[in-house]
């Protein structure tokens, strides 16, 4: 099997949870790393125990030839220049979500993809987060009959670990000119992904956004999706307690997810954070209640994802999150917004 040889681009905080599935993968490595900042690129080198390239233009970065791969892990107003580019070098393409921020930015990614014989996939480690991962197993098992009710809460508080962040790491976010929108964009992605992934195309949004004077904070929000075809909803919601602590090992932030079905409910009691003292992953059916003590570790996810991109292009396989699946998704973040804002149902066609 062939060793792929990768390259990162951006070294900020992201990295931290992305690149470890890459240096644990014996069918890959890290040749190039890429950062605006040389020094952030040299610490990160030596914080992994690398020797790679390190450039600070990615223009010279792409030309690396002996690059196989590349890791996209920069601010997402930058994602659509980036991936264009990187497939017109022929590498196959990682990239972090949002996939970018516009539809019209989708679709020149899918012209020029539909031109390359690269992989092109976005980087959502919730897929492969364990928990998730069996839920979906019993979802597709008919464990629980079918879904009618998915309910997904997340909720940010204060942090309780030393994970930290860059000193850069949320000035662009907080930029309204270069982002569709806040937490609900960047954070919800990972819901909305999911979401999709464990019951199918979304039709139908009814969405209330708050805006408060943190660009980031949309809290209290709260989403409603129509299941495209099923008689199952999606209900998101997020809400901030900003004075209690929230245990964690990374950003200070819990969810706790929810299917409902005919015949059984399935718990999924965290991912980012671990503010419950419940088991990972819980199935109900009536009387009887099955518990799950699985890898529940957030980076799990992530190194998942990382070992999923290498495989799909030693074996020439399709992988989760393709262009069609990940422009599905934008329609949804965009239409969480389109619905609040004109206090109607947005359809997505």
């Amino acid at each position: 099997m062939k060793k792929i040889k990768v390259g990162i681009v951006g070294c900020g905080a992201i990295s931290q949870l992305n690149v470890p599935g890459y240096l644990e993968n014996s069918n890959c490595e890290i040749i190039s790393l890429c950062d605006t900042q040389h020094t952030r690129a040299e610490s990160r080198s030596q914080q992994w125990g690398i020797s790679p390239n390190i450039y600070t233009n990615f223009d010279e970065f792409i030309s690396d030839k002996e690059m196989d791969a590349i890791e996209i892990l920069t601010p997402t107003f930058l994602h659509s220049e980036q991936i264009v580019k990187s497939l017109n070098q022929n590498k196959h393409v990682s990239c972090q979500k949002p996939l970018c921020t516009t539809l019209d930015e989708a679709e020149k990614i899918k012209t020029t993809l539909n031109e390359s014989k690269s992989k092109f996939r976005i980087t959502e480690n919730y897929l492969y987060y364990p928990p998730i991962i069996k839920a979906k197993q019993l979802i597709d098992s008919g464990a629980i009959g079918e879904p009618n009710m998915i309910r997904i809460r997340h909720l940010r508080g204060k942090s309780s670990n030393s994970y930290r962040l860059e000193d850069d790491t949320n000035v662009w976010r907080r930029d309204s000119n270069k982002n569709p929108g806040g937490g609900l964009y960047d954070g919800g992605w990972h819901h909305y992904a999911t979401a999709v992934h464990l019951a199918g195309e979304i039709s139908k949004i009814s969405a209330f956004v708050s805006k408060n004077e943190d660009f980031i904070d949309e809290t209290p929000s709260s989403t409603i999706f129509e299941v495209k075809n099923k008689k199952c909803l999606v209900s998101i919601d997020y809400a901030s307690s900003p004075e209690m602590y929230l245990r964690s090992k990374y950003y200070s932030v819990d969810e706790f997810f929810e299917i409902i079905g005919s015949e059984g409910t399935i718990w999924i009691t965290r991912c980012t954070g671990e503010m419950l003292d419940l088991p990972p992953l819980m199935i109900f059916n009536g009387d009887k209640s099955t518990h799950y003590q699985i890898d529940s570790d957030w980076i799990s996810g992530f190194k998942g994802a990382a070992h999923a991109f290498i495989e799909s292009i030693n074996n020439d396989s399709p992988i989760d999150m393709n262009i069609d699946f990940s422009t599905h998704v934008l329609k949804i973040a965009l239409g969480v917004y389109e619905s609040s804002n004109t206090l109607k149902t947005v359809t997505i066609s």
